[in-house]
């Protein structure tokens, strides 16, 4: 089987010239390879999963778009946490071992490849729930996780409607804290990133008495 390659890339200097010296000498795992690249260069990767710093994802934000999981090493003290983003962002922090983030890595490629084959292939769209993104060959979007939940429910609904309390309890479970404004909120944020980044408009559809219902016909 070919193996997957892992690209890196750095803000920071310093972690570049280490990672450098690392791969050149550990580069030898079982299911992939990393490679050191320039920002330029990260189009043409398969976009599982990157390596970088915090430095990168912040002011490169645009370019880390489409990645399913970002190993992100700490190095300038940001805090990512006030900050959101669409990729599952993993935190290493300094110092770190090489088979450590091997380790990490190969957890992560394993559980992307093992969602692979969950996959769900419509007319023109596929969507990925392990990646949590709905795409064709000439755009794709990124779910947040309750983006991803709300829109599996609908998908496993089949051809019928759920009520709004039906889907509450679903994604949130039995929390009284959340109320169907928190639900419409969520649904009308995805109508908006499904429209404008995939031009689908009624994928969601919404009556009164019956609740939502996705429209997989345009899909």
């Amino acid at each position: 089987m070919e193996k997957s390659t892992i690209p890196i890339t750095f803000t920071n200097e310093k972690l570049h010239l280490i990672f450098e010296e690392i791969v050149e000498k550990a580069n030898n795992f079982r299911n992939f390879r990393f490679q050191i690249i320039n920002k330029e260069s990260l189009q043409n990767y398969d976009k599982k999963i990157l390596i970088t710093d915090d430095e990168f994802i912040i002011n490169q934000k645009s370019l880390i778009s489409g990645f399913g999981v970002i190993f992100v090493i700490k190095s300038s003290g940001n805090n990512l946490k006030k900050i959101k983003f669409d990729n599952e962002i993993i935190l290493l922090d300094i110092p770190l071992r090489i088979t450590d983030v091997f380790e990490r890595v190969s957890t992560s490629l394993k559980y992307i490849e093992t969602q692979n084959s969950k996959k769900l292939k419509f007319n023109e769209f596929t969507y990925d729930p392990g990646m949590r993104t709905l795409y064709n060959s000439n755009s794709q979007i990124r779910f947040t996780e309750k983006e991803s939940q709300i829109f599996k429910c609908l998908l496993d609904n089949g051809n019928t409607q759920i009520l709004k309390k039906d889907l509450l309890k679903k994604v949130w479970s039995y929390n009284e804290d959340i109320d169907t404004h928190t639900l419409e909120t969520h649904i009308y944020s995805l109508r908006k990133k499904i429209e404008k980044n995939l031009m689908l408009k009624d994928l969601i559809i919404f009556s009164e008495n019956k609740g939502y219902f996705l429209n997989k016909k345009i899909l």
